[in-house]
């Protein structure tokens, strides 16, 4: 079964949250979904019975980092997933790769699965440098762990260029990397690794995608803030499985 993953940025307001609440508790097999609402709303979404992660997490302690999510607040409220290293976080917070690791080794520690984003920008695409930027972000981002830590880790692959802009490699080309990904895990730490796919995915693709092998599951931007675009996902995949 896919593991769907949503990521809601900071789409929705209260009133919406609740719909989306009362609309995701009408489909029957929910084990493999999991969303990622924005902060404020996480408690909200793990009271209402859904797998909740988050979209991003301190390097710090719990502490004196005013606006921070630091990982022992969240554990203590339920969250069991994580986002890190989002493209996004990358561009607009500077994250580095040293601080991606940082989160990790956090979560790890707190028994918060990590779910590491990586993936190429426009320019790194036309460089021919996709599989050398993805590996590099790995391997930073996986400095010091245990192979047993490593194997809780989650992949997703998420083209920079692919995401919010509704252009979507090819499945031969997702494929690829998809298969370099798993390739580099069994090569290193001989176990398969999770690999999710994300950027514009949405109800009009997914069929395609899901063509692909190796893909585990999707992590799903803006269609999962629009709750019958992301059922009707949700019914796709599980159509296929």
């Amino acid at each position: 079964m896919k593991l769907i993953v949503g990521n809601q940025k900071s789409y929705l307001n209260s009133d919406a949250v609740d719909i989306f609440i009362d609309n995701l508790n009408t489909i029957q097999k929910k084990d493999n979904i999991l969303i990622c609402p924005s902060s404020i709303y996480i408690e909200r979404f793990i009271q209402g019975d859904i797998r909740t992660g988050c979209q991003n997490v301190s390097k710090n302690k719990n502490g004196g980092y005013t606006g921070e999510l630091a990982v022992e607040q969240l554990k203590s409220i339920g969250v069991s997933f994580a986002l890190v290293g989002h493209s996004e976080v990358r561009k607009n917070f500077h994250e580095t790769i040293e601080d991606t690791n940082i989160k990790i080794l956090k979560l790890i520690a707190n028994d918060i699965v990590p779910i590491l984003c990586v993936g190429e920008t426009d320019e790194e695409r036309e460089n021919n440098e996709t599989i050398d930027v993805i590996l590099r972000q790995i391997q930073g981002a996986l400095e010091g762990l245990s192979t047993y830590d490593i194997k809780k880790v989650i992949i997703a692959y998420e083209p920079v260029w692919a995401i919010g802009t509704g252009n979507v490699p090819s499945n031969e080309d997702i494929e690829e990397v998809v298969a370099t990904i798993s390739d580099f895990f069994f090569d290193n730490y001989q176990f398969k690794a999770i690999i999710l796919y994300g950027g514009s995915v949405n109800p009009n693709n997914i069929d395609t995608l899901n063509e692909i092998k190796g893909i585990d599951g999707y992590l799903i931007g803006g269609a999962s803030s629009k709750i019958d675009e992301f059922i009707e996902i949700i019914n796709k995949c599980q159509k296929e499985d």
